[in-house]
């Protein structure tokens, strides 16, 4: 009977606790706090020094109790528009607290009102650094799968950046070389690879930083036809057979065009004039009349001439 005295004793007490606390602290308040200001969109040209890309602006806040205890805990942070935010005067940088006011105001990411800051020009200290547009290569090594082969030279979707840093390593760059260690695997009509250009140099800063590599391809199939072979340059008086007359042209195309090859797209002929008694074979003249042959082979390689006088 004891123990459950001392249970519900303290249950009450915890509950009166609980509504004195709500009750304290769910009115709004005013107060002033540190807020702590980062900048986004800062140029790449410029990097401020460390104990400047963040500033502690004093302001007054208007919040309820919960919100200040639970700022007390995690601080009170706004992001704010680099070039939006600062301004050049002499050579030099600053941050001016009334001046940006509105926009601190505005921001969706405060749980409170900030009401006034003080009229302050606040210099931030930086260095800028050289900048310099160079052309983008690669080395990256591809393998192609499932007969798959590139029907354009692999591409970036542009074909240069913008670099920023030191100032005797921007100079030296005619061009940045992108690297890959492995293979990039080729299995599919479009492959892209995102590149982060900042990972692969730390110490530069690059415009833009992301690129994609992009890989157009397309699935290869062989097909076999039969394609006649015509003779020019027959001397009138002459009867010449061909043997065989007919070649056997084994082609590759992209599966999506295959239908669409016939033998009307190989000219083959065998030309006279390059005949004489001591050569009655002749290697065929092979001609393409439709651009989605990739590749092909003959069979047989020669024709036999017979000339009847």
């Amino acid at each position: 009977m004891k123990y459950k005295s001392i249970v519900g004793f303290v249950l009450v007490v915890c509950v009166v606790a609980t509504l004195w606390f709500i009750s304290k602290y769910k009115d709004a308040y005013k107060e002033e706090v540190s807020l702590n200001i980062s900048f986004r969109n800062v140029p790449n040209y410029l990097v401020l020094d460390t104990d400047y890309k963040q500033i502690n602006l004093p302001v007054e806040i208007r919040a309820s109790g919960f919100i200040l205890i639970w700022k007390k805990i995690f601080g009170y942070q706004v992001e704010l528009d680099f070039t939006e935010n600062t301004y050049a005067r002499n050579d030099s940088l600053f941050f001016n607290s009334s001046q940006s006011i509105k926009k601190i105001k505005r921001s969706k990411t405060l749980s409170y009102e900030v009401l006034s800051t003080d009229d302050l020009d606040i210099l931030l200290r930086y260095q800028r650094f050289k900048s310099k547009k160079v052309p983008i290569t690669h080395n990256i090594n591809l393998e192609f799968m499932q007969n798959y082969v590139a029907i354009k030279k692999p591409y970036f979707q542009q074909d240069s950046v913008v670099i920023t840093g030191n100032d005797d390593k921007v100079n030296a760059l005619s061009e940045f070389f992108v690297r890959r260690n492995s293979k990039l695997i080729i299995k599919d009509s479009l492959t892209i690879l995102e590149i982060d250009l900042k990972e692969m140099n730390p110490d530069l800063s690059f415009d833009p930083q992301q690129l994609r590599f992009i890989v157009e391809a397309t699935q290869m199939t062989e097909g076999t036809i039969n394609v006649p072979v015509s003779l020019i340059n027959k001397p009138p008086d002459y009867k010449v057979k061909l043997i065989p007359d007919n070649i056997q042209v084994v082609f590759s195309t992209s599966v999506s065009n295959f239908n669409e090859i016939t033998a009307n797209d190989f000219l083959i002929s065998v030309n006279y004039k390059l005949i004489d008694d001591l050569n009655i074979s002749a290697t065929p003249k092979v001609e393409l009349l439709n651009k989605r042959i990739v590749s092909y082979r003959i069979n047989p390689k020669e024709i036999q001439v017979l000339t009847i006088k």
